[in-house]
């Protein structure tokens, strides 16, 4: 079951989200100075609400509040399409609500992972996976279906996929054993009451900004290199397949290297995929470049979820994924797609990636420098509020 709510959360992304840019400027005619704003907006959103949706669901059941997110997002999705060429104002809004709902579905539903694995929760790559094949599988066949129907359909197919998520969910019972005076009492300070953790955080954050924005303008990159709306499915399908293999041996490699390595080497790969987008702009070198992304993201998302996991109390272990979700995807997102976008619309696009590039790779030499190599700490369970 653990395996299906991937599968189906992150169907769903990926059913929408290496296309949605492109509906953007090619059915709405948005400049990328505009696509990258309303990025920077639902981003923002996203991280003032996250650690809210990462508290609330450890001080209450976890399932039935992640369900409101999956319900409230499926619904918020089916109304976009309908406003986007009546009035920009509501479309923009709706758009907004959505990420207030979707963008705290991963990050809860690791925290539900985690409870449910309990002291094996160094097999959770092996259950993650699935969520990178149906990633693969939604990018593969709905870049054909939106080059025949469409890109207004995305909207509907999304729905329908996470409505299911919803109803799976529901299926869980995963709160750990907590007293209930410590999950009404739960304060965001003792999650962060840890030097090792703002450390870990600031570095994640340096990697995260051009390595979030650099995937949310990739099908803007391809379309400018000369590259298909099906190469793009393509392009996201291959990184998510890459995936797979990876987080099924990640338990070997976390237990071989350590927390802080696969870190560092995940992080090195993803500035370094930027660079070569820069350098070499081939429309068929962008699927074996992808590839390389999906081994990063596999031993990043692995590496960096196991090692918060270790560095916050276990009451706090929804809370703690939420401010990594929040600084690694929405802090980073914000300030990465306000600054592609202004790049990509004074410099260029591929000036925009080897920037990026640049910035991915200082921010790996951060983490090997500065961040304290004493991975395996263990959640003190006795901090209190």
């Amino acid at each position: 079951m653990i395996g299906l709510e991937y599968a189906l959360i992150f169907m769903a992304n990926g059913a929408m989200f290496p296309f949605f840019n492109l509906y953007l400027t090619k059915n709405l005619g948005w400049t990328g100075t505009r696509i990258g704003s309303l990025a920077a907006l639902c981003s923002l959103l996203v991280m003032l609400t996250q650690p809210l949706w990462g508290r609330l669901s450890d001080a209450s059941s976890k399932s039935k509040v992640l369900a409101l997110a999956l319900g409230g997002s499926s619904c918020l999705t089916i109304l976009q399409p309908m406003v986007a060429g009546t009035s920009l104002a509501v479309f923009v809004t709706l758009r907004l609500c959505h990420a207030v709902f979707a963008g705290s579905i991963a990050s809860m539903f690791d925290g539900i992972a985690l409870d449910i694995l309990g002291a094996d929760r160094n097999t959770y790559g092996r259950y993650r996976l699935w969520g990178s094949l149906g990633f693969a599988l939604a990018a593969l066949i709905f870049g054909k279906v939106y080059e025949a129907l469409g890109f207004t359909s995305m909207f509907f197919v999304y729905a329908v996929i996470i409505g299911g998520a919803c109803c799976v969910v529901l299926r869980f019972d995963a709160n750990p054993d907590v007293d209930e005076p410590e999950r009404k009492s739960m304060q965001l300070g003792p999650v962060l009451a840890n030097p090792a953790l703002l450390v870990l955080l600031g570095g994640i954050f340096l990697v995260m900004t051009p390595t979030a924005a650099g995937e949310n303008f990739l099908s803007i990159y391809l379309d400018a290199i000369g590259g298909s709306t099906g190469l793009t499915g393509y392009a996201f399908a291959t990184m998510a397949l890459a995936e797979v293999p990876i987080f099924l041996i990640a338990p070997w490699v976390i237990d071989r290297f350590g927390y802080k390595p696969v870190l560092v080497a995940s992080t090195a790969l993803f500035g370094l995929k930027l660079v070569m987008n820069a350098l070499f702009p081939i429309p068929w070198l962008v699927i074996l470049l992808q590839a390389m992304a999906g081994i990063g993201f596999a031993l990043f998302q692995v590496s960096a979820v196991l090692m918060v996991d270790a560095l916050v109390p276990l009451q706090f272990r929804s809370t703690g994924q939420a401010v990594l979700a929040t600084v690694s995807w929405s802090l980073a997102g914000i300030s990465g797609s306000l600054i592609f976008g202004r790049l990509l619309d004074t410099a260029g696009i591929l000036a925009a990636f080897r920037i990026g590039g640049y910035v991915g790779l200082l921010g790996a030499l951060f983490i090997q420098l500065f961040v304290p190599s004493g991975e395996k700490q263990q959640p003190s369970v006795e901090i209190e509020a």
